[in-house]
């Protein structure tokens, strides 16, 4: 255990907090202003924070962690700081509501601010002034997604200054500290997000809107209800279509009847960021703020999930930055439930991890364009931590990460991002010796061949990285998640798959594999099968774990993987190769029509495929599912092409190199020609997942690895 906290205890409001809630605390402390004098921050809060001194945003984002392991961030705030007086200002966003991207803890604030020769200035206690904020609205929990949590609603009537120098408190009462929140302190473990410009965007739609439904649900509303499209040049009174200037928008007496006014903002391309908003309206008012990544609806599809917040105007200039959840978009749209509005600015300030960005070059330029677009999924799939997509879940999966890990290796040269969410995912083995599905995360449904996956990328960090303190600092963590797969084997040699209750009571396994048909398992899994894939999961883990136990100097345990391994691959064979079709089946009993190129591929990877007849099984793979046999495979998608062309690669590269290239070239010029400016889900795109496919989604980068991989081979087709 650390404490960089020597003064300071963890505080909260009086009240109890309750879900969703928001609580402002003030501050304040002298300081001298010298050229050579340093000051820095040291904070950690359960939810989020943002802190402001002398009235500016000085530090914002609280590092993804757990409630028995917390992480704070120092930061300098030498430029904030004056001569005298200071006045400190903090908001803490409470979620109390567990999710995909968060685990629940208590609500709670900790902070000291110190010179550069370690003199206490200001410290959290219970002379720490507190009160429920008043402008935020708390208590909601309207959810965006059951991966992300809550949205947020706002009132800027209720904002009293708080914020100002010159502020003096009203509202606020002594704190009350928290000794039950864990000290077992951390400091950030990767860089701190950078708080980008103004995005500037045109106005795409413009009309008004009628609400027919009483029932107060924004993200609802904005997709149902009737809008009279007009013109830009009908509603424009003054200003201009891309915001260069005030822009005035007013209805006719036409549409007196109706709602509101409503208008979309195209940013040009996907970004992730905070709302930020200029508007002035003639009454206090209400508006609907959606966000997403295309407008194949005519408007923002906020339905599908809860993609949406809500503001409160008043008369007059509204100015307002959110510094606290990231939309992930391309599109924000407006509904003012007033006849007239002023737009100044609307738009989002992206967050930005900062990433040494490769100039890539090969001389073509279709490549060139596809690796700068995989390049920009990255970083937009990335902030406290990977996630897999910004606009939907924002969560880690050890799946997707793999995936942006590889191709961040080259992209980015960066092992520090990379080893901060391996991190992570350790802190997340379950009492039955699974990982969790995601980091941090309080609902949980694990996939095991998930927990496979994090063997890889512990092999790929330390191969790329050459540093081995990781794996050593957490190889009891391996060791628990390799033997829960070991106690599965079963008298056939093969493992069976995981079903029952799990350590919550509930059936919770998710035995999937990919989404795609008989692919994408089913969850709750209560009938035990053996099945095909996970074996080979189980196979490449092992495979990966001995290479790890080479580096670490542990001989005896990487020989008995190795021989596992030998056996496993042979007991894969013998339960799941049809010498008839010449084909792995993907689970036990279950024949033609069950044919899979993820499961070719991933038993020609494993080694599994040694000494039987592969013509068939290479002939599927190369073509992603067609075969001359007259049967044809259920496809990879997307993110499992890895699989398939490794194991290409490996029967001979020179041969399916071309292959790869160009099926690269095909699929992702498609999404090109589609309008991507970030690679999709799938190459199905939005009407994916019922009608909620992501158009920005990390583990699409995969061109960036092939490109540079083959490239260096000499190999460019």
């Amino acid at each position: 255990m650390s404490t960089p906290f020597t003064c300071a205890a963890w505080i909260w409001r009086k009240d109890i907090p309750g879900i969703d809630e928001f609580c402002d605390f003030v501050s304040s402390f002298d300081a001298p202003k010298t050229e050579d004098k340093r000051y820095y921050l040291s904070i950690a809060s359960d939810s989020n924070y943002t802190v402001w001194l002398n009235g500016e945003l000085a530090a914002f984002g609280q590092y993804a962690d757990y409630p028995d392991y917390k992480v704070y961030d120092r930061v300098e705030i030498t430029d904030y700081v004056k001569d005298g007086r200071n006045h400190v200002a903090v908001t803490v966003w409470y979620y109390g509501i567990d999710s995909q991207t968060y685990q629940k803890g208590e609500a709670g604030l900790i902070y000291e601010i110190a010179d550069d020769v370690g003199n206490i200035l200001d410290y959290t206690s219970e002379n720490t002034l507190s009160r429920k904020s008043l402008d935020y609205i708390s208590g909601k929990g309207s959810l965006i997604s059951g991966q992300l949590g809550p949205t947020y609603h706002y009132d800027i009537k209720g904002y009293d200054g708080f914020r100002e120098p010159d502020y003096m408190p009203t509202g606020f009462e002594m704190s009350r500290t928290v000794p039950t929140i864990s000290t077992d302190f951390h400091i950030r473990p990767n860089k701190k997000l950078t708080l980008e410009p103004r995005m500037q965007g045109q106005f795409f739609g413009t009309g008004a809107f009628t609400y027919t439904d009483p029932t107060p649900h924004p993200h609802v509303n904005m997709q149902y209800a009737p809008l009279s499209y007009r013109f830009f040049g009908e509603l424009r009174k003054e200003g201009d279509i891309k915001m260069t200037q005030p822009t005035r928008l007013a209805l006719g007496d036409s549409d007196k009847d109706k709602t509101g006014i409503y208008f979309i903002i195209d940013l040009y391309e996907e970004t992730a960021g905070f709302l930020d908003i200029d508007l002035e309206v003639p009454h206090d008012c209400q508006v609907d703020i959606g966000f997403g990544e295309h407008l194949y609806d005519g408007r923002c599809r906020t339905s599908i999930r809860g993609f949406f917040c809500d503001l409160y105007l008043k008369k007059g200039r509204n100015q307002y930055l959110h510094t606290f959840r990231r939309f992930g978009c391309r599109y924000l749209q407006f509904f003012v439930h007033a006849h007239e509005v002023t737009v100044h600015y609307a738009g989002v300030r992206p967050t930005i991890y900062p990433f040494n960005v490769k100039n890539y070059q090969s001389g073509n330029l279709l490549r060139d364009t596809i690796y700068k677009v995989c390049e920009n999924t990255l970083i937009h799939c990335h902030h406290e931590h990977y996630e897999d997509c910004p606009w939907r879940e924002q969560a880690l999966y050890t799946m997707d990460s793999r995936n942006q890990m590889l191709c961040g290796y080259y992209a980015f040269n960066e092992f520090e991002a990379p080893r901060a969410s391996l991190e992570l995912i350790a802190h997340g083995v379950r009492s039955d010796g699974l990982l969790m599905l995601c980091y941090p995360a309080g609902l949980d449904f694990p996939i095991p061949a998930f927990s496979c996956m994090y063997f890889v990328q512990m092999e790929e960090y330390l191969r790329y990285s050459g540093d081995t303190t990781l794996a050593a600092t957490y190889f009891d963590q391996l060791d628990i998640i390799i033997n829960t797969f070991h106690k599965k084997v079963q008298p056939e040699g093969v493992i069976e798959n995981f079903y029952g209750k799990g350590p919550t009571g509930k059936n919770d396994y998710w035995n999937f594999y990919e989404w795609s048909a008989t692919m994408n398992g089913h969850f709750g899994t209560v009938d035990r099968r053996l099945e095909c894939p996970i074996n080979c999961f189980y196979s490449l883990a092992m495979q990966s774990f001995a290479k790890i136990c080479d580096a670490l100097g542990k001989d005896e345990y990487a020989a008995d993987l190795r021989a596992r391994v030998k056996a496993l691959n042979a007991a894969i064979a013998k339960m799941f190769y049809n010498s008839e079709s010449k084909l792995f089946e993907s689970f036990e009993n279950v024949h033609h029509g069950w044919y899979t190129v993820l499961t070719q591929s991933l038993a020609m990877l494993c080694g599994a495929a040694e000494g039987v007849d592969t013509t068939v099984m290479l002939q599927a793979m190369a073509t992603n599912g067609k075969t001359e046999v007259g049967i044809d495979l259920v496809p990879n998608t997307l993110s499992m092409n890895a699989f398939r062309f490794d194991a290409l690669l490996a029967v001979d590269k020179e041969k399916y190199a071309s292959v790869i290239l160009d099926e690269l070239d095909r699929d992702y010029l498609y999404m090109l020609c589609g309008g991507a400016t970030t690679f999709w889900e799938t190459i199905i795109g939005a009407s994916d997942f019922a009608d909620a496919g992501s158009l920005c989604h990390g583990w699409s980068a995969l061109p960036v690895y092939y490109y540079e991989l083959l490239h260096d081979d000499g190999i460019k087709k």
